[in-house]
């Protein structure tokens, strides 16, 4: 599975998760996202793994919803509103001519390239200051 079916398939997850006014199972996952039960468990796992989603066990069965902050709409409005922005001035700075893909994917794909380098450099300065320690003022 590449890494843009495996991005597709938790999108649908969280799309169906974010419509439920309950927790569900992950066969009934399976069913409303079109996807096999074995790969939505597959993916359930990685996301609660990364904190996405919480598993809670009732009735003999884990059922899975998304953390509140997925259902906070003004959250993805404040996220469109800082990045749009970033992604017209990344867009300024790009050269086009070899792209394969339409001009809004190639921006889209590199902004995910540049939050995963901006992850890995916040590792690296967590690793030299203890960043659960308050700042003195």
């Amino acid at each position: 599975m590449s890494h843009e079916e495996a991005f597709a398939s938790k999108i649908k997850i969280i799309e169906v998760l974010r419509r439920s006014t309950t927790p569900l199972i992950a066969q009934h996952i399976a069913k409303r996202t079109h996807l096999s039960a074995q790969l939505v468990s597959y993916h359930l796992s990685q996301m609660v793994d990364l904190g996405m989603v919480i598993a809670s066990n009732f009735e003999e069965r884990t059922i899975y919803q998304l953390q509140n902050a997925y259902y906070d709409e003004r959250l993805l409005e404040d996220l469109s509103v800082m990045l749009i922005p970033y992604m017209q001035k990344m867009s300024k700075g790009m050269d086009f001519s070899q792209v394969k893909v339409s001009d809004t994917e190639a921006v889209t794909r590199n902004l995910f390239m540049f939050l995963r380098l901006f992850e890995m450099e916040i590792e690296k300065s967590s690793r030299t200051v203890d960043m659960s320690t308050p700042n003195s003022v």
